[in-house]
């Protein structure tokens, strides 16, 4: 019977440590040293502000590519990993080690073949394409290809006038991109990044933004950013273009005669006011058919919370600020004035 028992416990011990070996031989393999499961060489991560290392393993076991999030977990739970990740776009490869993965998210490593991008507040998509062929990204044909066949989300309104569906929506803002990209996976993150501010003003501005107003509001916030250069200015501005469509006004604005004309001019002629356009506020009413431009936050912001103000009137005092009146008669004074100093 002792013998037995002997037996018995040696066979438990034997299963134990055999389990004790095969647990760490898979923790080894699948947590420490290969702990992505990937059927492509290399997937792209994006994190974004106020995303946690919790957020971005969950976010992997819901797509598949982790072995196991729970092994993952308890690696940074026992090992004091630095679970203080900074945003940005990452390639994770299918041979990468957990300590690699950690040390690029941890330490902003992003990609050798990644470049940093700036897409200034105010460009349009053409000048999108061509800063992002500048920059070897793609060329600006294989961009605009794919601006016209991507899928709109369903905020943007549709229409057949529209130069570009996603004018006003790729996002101002300087990206981490990939030489080589698609032109879909480009959209893909401006478009994100969009979202991403939208639902960040709705929180700290306590409310949330109808989905069937939205693009009218992009519309506005694109007038807004081509129109002025001082933050401070954009909400009278603003209330100056709401105003001017509550009394049933034209909007008449130059910036969105330029965008007709597709050029940029100093001074725009008569004859250039009368471009026949459904984006030119000269002759259309209210607002144009879609964004001119893509907006910068202050810029919606302002189209979302305008002034409360009666002006109607703004114009340019020739040093990045402008004058704003509720007078037809001091707007035609301060336009004199400054035709004088343009003269002299």
């Amino acid at each position: 019977m002792k013998k037995r028992v002997i037996i018995i416990f040696g066979f438990i011990v034997i299963l134990t440590l055999g389990a004790y070996i095969g647990v760490k031989s898979y923790y080894k393999s699948k947590v420490i040293d290969r702990p992505f499961n990937l059927s492509v060489d290399k997937v792209k991560l994006k994190i974004n502000d106020g995303d946690t290392l919790n957020h971005v393993i969950e976010k992997f076991s819901s797509q598949n590519i982790i072995h196991s999030k729970y092994l993952m977990k308890y690696y940074f739970k026992y090992n004091n990993g630095d679970t203080n990740i900074i945003p940005g776009t990452y390639y994770i490869k299918k041979d990468m080690s957990l300590r690699t993965f950690i040390d690029m998210i941890t330490k902003g490593k992003v990609s050798d073949n990644l470049i940093k991008v700036t897409i200034p507040e105010g460009f349009n998509v053409d000048e999108i394409g061509k800063r992002l062929e500048d920059n070897g990204i793609i060329t600006k044909e294989d961009f605009m290809k794919s601006v016209k066949e991507y899928k709109l989300p369903n905020y943007i309104k549709k229409s057949s006038e529209r130069k570009y569906g996603l004018e006003g929506y790729l996002f101002p803002d300087t990206y981490d991109l990939e030489k080589g990209m698609d032109g879909n996976d480009i959209i893909d993150i401006m478009i994100e990044r969009f979202e991403y501010i939208v639902k960040d003003i709705e929180k700290k501005q306590g409310k949330d933004i109808d989905i069937n107003v939205l693009d009218d509001i992009m519309n506005m916030a694109s007038i807004i950013e081509k129109e002025i250069v001082k933050d401070e200015e954009r909400g009278k501005a603003a209330s100056v273009f709401y105003n001017r469509i509550n009394r049933n006004m034209k909007l008449q604005s130059c910036a969105t005669v330029l965008y007709s004309l597709g050029i940029h001019k100093e001074e725009l002629s008569n004859e250039d006011l009368k471009i026949n356009s459904p984006y030119n506020t000269y002759l259309v009413d209210k607002l144009p058919v879609g964004p001119i431009a893509s907006p910068g936050r202050a810029s919606i912001e302002a189209a979302l919370s305008p002034n409360s103000t009666n002006y109607l009137f703004f114009i340019s005092n020739d040093d990045g600020t402008h004058s704003f009146t509720s007078s037809d008669r001091e707007f035609l004074k301060l336009k004199e004035a400054r035709d004088r100093r343009i003269k002299r």
